[in-house]
């Protein structure tokens, strides 16, 4: 009988579902997701991790909410872009002005210490003259087989698919974003960064890493996101809602948005990284944790080859 590795990954046709012994990690969808019926199919796309789980089955994703269609789990997407002396729009689907879709699985890992993929993404851009990719992505995932809860890391690769250079310009959001369960509001989660941020503080903020604890059906859970110290324009500037949102619920969405405060620019030829690792996990989080896993993320211990 052949052995099951303890880190699988299913292909279900529509979505990659990573597992650990068999308990699902992330499901990343690579097929075309209409949004709900009614809905402007504007706000239709592809190319996003949605559900991710703690190791309970905790669902701590959400996607195509009410008050935000384009919202999709856990997603990369960028929001003012200028190319070819024009602005675009690939985040605020509704504008029509651009999208990201999803185009290949590239490659699928399994085995006994992580289960993962590479799949590759296009960025269009929406003109009078129509549809135009002017940037590809690499999306490399892999998670771990490590205990307590599910430790992953994702490794994003932008690239101009045209001669002419993107320009990544500054703006309050952009880049990856994770939005939360609606079970989470004001009254039963909290957030805190390395810094030592709490959410009426955060927005605007520095940070290498965030996380956030909240009430579940089993008790507390949360996810961790920790930022890699060679991302462009690191410590990271942070959006998040805080208590006020979506009208005073205060739902919960972080956003790692390296271009914030600054622009970045993308030249043609060449190759850019944004790196994250990503812990979901059933309980709490603490800070001295945190700033542990951060450390062994951002500095591994330097292997020695014997002779």
């Amino acid at each position: 009988m052949q052995r099951k590795n303890p880190m699988d990954v299913e292909d279900t046709h529509k979505a990659l579902i990573l597992k650990r012994n068999g308990k699902n990690i992330l499901q990343y969808n690579y097929v075309w997701m209409d949004p709900p019926e009614g809905v402007d199919k504007s706000f239709g796309r592809s190319g996003f991790i949605h559900p991710a789980y703690t190791p309970s089955g905790y669902i701590l994703t959400r996607i195509q909410p009410k008050d935000h269609y384009h919202h999709y789990g856990i997603w990369n997407p960028w929001t003012h872009v200028l190319y070819d002396g024009t602005m675009y729009d690939l985040w605020n689907l509704g504008d029509k002005k651009g999208t990201v879709r999803a185009r290949k699985i590239e490659k699928i890992y399994k085995g006994e210490v992580f289960s993962g993929y590479e799949a590759s993404l296009d960025h269009y851009i929406f003109s009078t003259v129509g549809e135009k990719i002017i940037m590809d992505e690499l999306w490399n995932v892999k998670a771990w087989n490590t205990p307590g809860g599910f430790l992953w890391d994702f490794e994003s690769t932008l690239h101009p698919s045209t001669v002419l250079p993107i320009i990544l310009k500054e703006y309050r959001y952009a880049g990856f974003s994770f939005r939360a369960t609606e079970d989470w509001t004001k009254d039963n989660c909290e957030m805190l960064t390395s810094e030592g941020y709490e959410r009426p503080e955060i927005d605007g903020t520095t940070a290498r890493w965030i996380y956030v604890n909240g009430n579940t059906k089993q008790g507390r859970s949360g996810l961790l996101f920790l930022s890699n110290p060679h991302n462009y324009n690191s410590p990271e500037p942070l959006r998040i809602w805080n208590e006020k949102a979506n009208g005073g619920r205060g739902d919960a969405f972080i956003n790692f948005a390296p271009t914030k405060n600054k622009d970045w620019t993308l030249l043609p030829g060449k190759q850019y990284k944004l790196r994250y690792r990503v812990l979901t996990y059933d309980g709490t989080m603490t800070k001295e944790h945190a700033e542990q896993l951060w450390k062994d993320y951002a500095y591994p211990p330097q292997v020695k080859e014997t002779k």
